[in-house]
């Protein structure tokens, strides 16, 4: 069984395997990018940018803090990309360039299912965020208040 790591005793490793034009895996950990990427389940597979980055690309970039982050491209600004999770509300302004590591080029499940950035299934989903992201954030939690006590009542009788 492969030992556990953190990454930040491999950061250099891995930055020089990515400089290289190396790939880099590893398994995801966090809720941020649900239900793209599970906590502890899924394993990220990471490539150095080949391209300029995008709207819809999933960086993973290192802030000035030292945290690791892999999130989403949802905007460019003068000041810098403009991130979020897809299970977030909150947005990250200002990401410099420079901070970013690598771009996100595949997902395996832990299930052994492989989902490639490049593939239609993934575009589509990608194109689909923003209608997920409008029914969790607004029509969802209307039903939850006031719809759902109702079905309840009704369930019961």
């Amino acid at each position: 069984m492969p030992k556990k790591v953190h990454l930040y005793q491999v950061s250099e490793a891995m930055q020089l395997v990515l400089q290289n034009g190396g790939e880099v895996s590893f398994v995801t950990s966090g809720f941020s990018m649900l239900p793209l990427l599970r906590n502890k389940m899924d394993t990220a597979t990471l490539r150095k940018p080949d391209r300029p980055i995008q709207r819809g690309d999933v960086i993973f970039y290192r802030r000035p803090d030292g945290e690791f982050v892999l999130h989403r491209v949802i905007g460019k600004r003068k000041d810098g990309f403009v991130l979020r999770g897809d299970n977030q509300r909150d947005v990250e302004y200002g990401v410099q360039p420079e901070w970013i590591l690598a771009r996100l080029v595949r997902v395996r499940r832990k299930e052994g299912k492989v989902i490639d950035c490049r593939s239609f299934g993934y575009k589509l989903y990608q194109s689909g965020l923003p209608l997920v992201r409008l029914f969790r954030l607004h029509i969802y939690p209307q039903y939850v208040r006031f719809l759902a006590p109702l079905v309840r009542k009704i369930q019961k009788k």
